[in-house]
């Protein structure tokens, strides 16, 4: 228990690892990516990465979807921690105090790190100042737009503009909408407000829109929450901060917004009817958009690069069914590519030979023999088998199993005699 939270931090940061390679792969993938899929279905491949290595249950829920012959998960396992199933383990999660651990990279190659109390606790408390200062000035700028926000007017719900935008399900969470004036941007807000007793997703707009642009606007910020961009968001940007240590993610998160974005400027146009309607949200897009990108929680109409999205815009035709069926086809193989647990491995090779020369494993013997040789082979699946060979030369075996919960070893008590010399290729000899 005295390093509990050492090895829980550890277990974090080995999300981080995990998170970065899959959504730096998607970056690199990124210019075939944007061919082949949506701007949703980028989204929802971007979640693979910041939900599918975030929420733990879930990583393990997809790594059952081995379908493919090799997956990501495969390429970049070196070894997991209690099945195969658990978040890839590149740092130790064993630590004991001061001492030298097995740094596992994604090839299976171990290299060998001194870790000091010291630096373990230094780390640590590094880490948690970045969260708790980039928790408390998101907190401090959500609660900033959340209260300019409020001091706008609150549209009734028949109010003609509601009408115009809002196409309601029955099963649709209640949404209100306030103009504004001097909002810098038009965004949104999941469970933005409470009005009397409901908790309302709010939508705020820019009271010095033309009515026009309003109607644009507000189907815009509306298609935010009927594809779940703003749980998506906010979940990703949860992430962001418990990763902060990793630049992939920041630039992985920059893209991400991108493509919610880019996503609810598909879902609008394919909404809009005429080319004059297109036209104008292109033309709106131009006008609002000014290319900053808003690290808060809200989903802005105006944020994060308008001159792809307004090239996406204009570029945007309905497409063919055979184009949908095609990309969804594109999609079901990427996606099947990314999940998949690899196979269960449990362990070093190394570290376990190091681990039996660091502690000096004491392995009990029958008494009525002596051990004159001592051999030790360890194998892919957590095996280890120990062979003596006794002062008579008869030959001894004993096997082991790494277990991987406590970092401990469990095997049989007996000794077996064998009855003819075993081979010995595979074992080294001297290390028990």
């Amino acid at each position: 228990m005295k390093w509990f939270f050492a090895n829980f931090l550890f277990d974090i940061w080995n999300a981080g690892l995990t998170a970065g390679l899959m959504l730096g792969v998607m970056l690199i993938l990124r210019p075939v990516l944007c061919k082949l899929l949506t701007a949703q279905q980028r989204a929802w491949l971007g979640m693979l990465g910041w939900y599918g290595t975030g929420f733990a249950p879930m990583f393990g829920l997809l790594g059952w979807l081995h379908i493919l012959p090799v997956t990501f998960r495969d390429l970049i396992t070196p070894r997991t921690g209690i099945s195969s199933c658990d978040i890839p383990a590149y740092l130790p999660e064993n630590y004991k105090g001061a001492g030298e651990y097995a740094v596992a990279l994604p090839g299976g190659r171990a290299v060998w790190v001194e870790f000091s109390d010291g630096i373990v606790i230094a780390l640590a408390l590094l880490w948690i100042g970045v969260v708790v200062a980039l928790t408390l000035w998101l907190t401090r700028r959500s609660n900033q737009l959340k209260a300019l926000g409020r001091q706008g007017q609150l549209l009734a719900d028949d109010d003609p503009l509601l009408f115009r935008s809002l196409s309601r399900r029955p099963e649709d969470k209640p949404v209100g909408v306030r103009l504004c004036r001097g909002l810098p941007t038009s965004f949104v807000y999941q469970d933005g407000e409470k009005i009397n007793g409901k908790r309302y997703n709010m939508i705020y707009l820019q009271e010095e829109l033309s009515p026009q642009r309003r109607v644009l606007v507000l189907r815009h910020e509306w298609n935010h929450i009927r594809l779940h961009h703003s749980w998506m968001k906010c979940w990703a940007s949860a992430l962001l901060i418990l990763f902060w240590w990793n630049p992939i993610l920041w630039v992985a998160y920059y893209f991400f917004c991108r493509d919610l974005e880019m996503a609810c400027d598909e879902k609008t146009l394919d909404d809009l009817t005429g080319s004059e309607e297109r036209k104008q949200y292109a033309q709106t897009l131009v006008e609002l958009a000014a290319g900053k990108m808003l690290w808060d929680v809200p989903l802005a109409f105006g944020e994060c690069d308008a001159i792809p999205r307004v090239k996406a815009v204009v570029a945007w035709r309905e497409p063919k069914e055979w184009v949908k069926n095609a990309k969804w086809c594109a999609f079901a193989l990427v996606f099947l590519f990314f999940v998949g647990g690899p196979q269960n491995i449990p362990y070093l090779p190394q570290e376990l030979v190091q681990y039996w020369q660091q502690e000096a494993v004491e392995v009990e013997v029958p008494g009525d023999w002596t051990p004159a040789e001592r051999w030790m082979k360890v194998d892919q699946d957590g095996f280890v088998t120990l062979l003596a060979k006794d002062t008579q030369g008869i030959w001894h075996e004993q096997m082991y199993i790494y277990r991987t919960r406590d970092r401990g070893f469990r095997g049989s008590d007996s000794w077996y005699t064998l009855s003819e010399p075993p081979d010995l290729t595979g074992f080294q000899q001297g290390l028990w």
